[in-house]
């Protein structure tokens, strides 16, 4: 058996290290995030992702430690394991990100569609209203699609900005059609025209100051 470069192998152990760390922590949050979530109502919604979670995060550290194995004790089987083990989890990847760029745009047409069943969204239910209005005040925004149209008659108190908004959204609007208006006006300005007597500074008294005391 020849002889491994020992540059080589502390960066491969370095780098396999770091995998593995990564991983464990990738399994402490699953960990974590399935005993926070273990009493919420929607655990079971969560249950496929937490499980996926789970896989990736034990056979990404299993397949690090035998990396690992490999280089110190010099196993070919070892190094072979880990190697396959990581381009066929790299192909997976790779893989489900393509068709997950692919479903997306079919994805937010579908959600679009179910959101747009609720307009105006003064007919949406109380529960769904509610978190609506503070996404609203959180993100300093106002409805869906058309802005504080989207509320019909009844626009939402949260679509008011206030004066630290950092991204005015309704008075924006306000201020526009207030100006919009201003220009459209027509203001009846009666016309004046200078007779020769006025230029002569021959005036006309019209009343005697003391008969409107």
């Amino acid at each position: 058996m020849g002889k491994v470069n020992v540059c080589l192998k502390r960066s491969y152990i370095t780098v396999t290290s770091l995998i593995a760390i990564m991983s464990a922590l990738l399994l402490a949050l699953t960990l974590f995030s399935h005993g926070k979530f273990h009493d919420d109502e929607e655990v079971d919604n969560m249950l496929p992702g937490i499980r996926a979670m789970y896989i990736f995060s034990i056979g990404t550290l299993l397949f690090a430690s035998i990396g690992l194995y490999g280089a110190c004790k010099e196993k070919k089987w070892a190094l072979i394991v880990f190697a396959v083990a990581m381009i066929l989890s790299s192909l997976y990847l790779i893989i489900n990100e393509i068709g997950g760029l692919v479903v997306l745009p079919k994805m937010a047409e579908g959600v679009k569609m179910h959101y747009r069943e609720m307009l105006p969204l003064t007919n949406a239910s109380e529960s769904f209203l509610k978190e609506f209005e503070e996404l609203q005040s959180e993100l300093q925004c106002c409805g869906m699609e058309q802005g504080y149209k989207d509320w019909g008659n009844n626009i939402s108190i949260s679509c008011a900005c206030h004066e630290e908004s950092t991204n005015p959204c309704v008075s924006s609007v306000a201020l526009c059609i207030t100006i919009l208006c201003r220009l459209n006006r027509k203001d009846n300005i009666p016309t004046v025209v200078y007779s020769p007597e006025a230029k002569a500074g021959n005036y006309t008294i019209l009343s005697d100051p003391a008969e409107n005391t």
